[in-house]
């Protein structure tokens, strides 16, 4: 299982405009939505948040990784969010968000969307990685850069 097989590079943006985390939740699900990657927004933004009151996904290092399962998600899917602004996600360490990695899937999917964030989780483990999803200058450098550490 690779995270390209769930991740499109239409689903990774730069820049994204977002003051607040459910500002970045809307605008992200609102986006997906657009692509056809979610059927029902408003579904899935309720899961993202139920999921956010249980403990925030911002893990530390500028890093969030929101995740639901939702009936609003017709198949399991991974989407790269770069915040223009760093925005504030309770994470565990209290620094703001730049990088965010969301993963959606069914309800019911099994342990698939726990192996995505395995795999997520190693990779950021390294310093290099993060530092250059943050260099990246566009969609397809960030799809590289993830089919990269991957491989490696």
């Amino acid at each position: 299982m690779q995270l390209t097989d769930f991740l499109k590079e239409d689903a990774i943006r730069l820049d994204l405009e977002s003051r607040t985390k459910q500002d970045l939740f809307r605008n992200a699900l609102t986006t997906l939505h657009e692509l056809g990657y979610v059927t029902e927004p408003d579904r899935v933004l309720q899961d993202l948040e139920v999921r956010e009151d249980i403990m925030s996904t911002g893990i530390g290092q500028g890093v969030a990784i929101p995740h639901a399962q939702s009936e609003g998600v017709p198949e399991t899917h991974l989407s790269v969010w770069r915040p223009r602004d760093p925005v504030d996600f309770d994470a565990m360490d209290q620094q703001p968000v730049d990088l965010v990695f969301m993963i959606l899937g069914p309800r019911g999917i099994g342990n698939e969307h726990v192996k995505i964030l395995a795999k997520i989780s190693r990779l950021l483990h390294g310093s290099e990685f993060r530092e250059r999803l943050r260099q990246a200058t566009s969609a397809a450098d960030i799809f590289a850069t993830i089919r990269e550490f991957e491989e490696n």
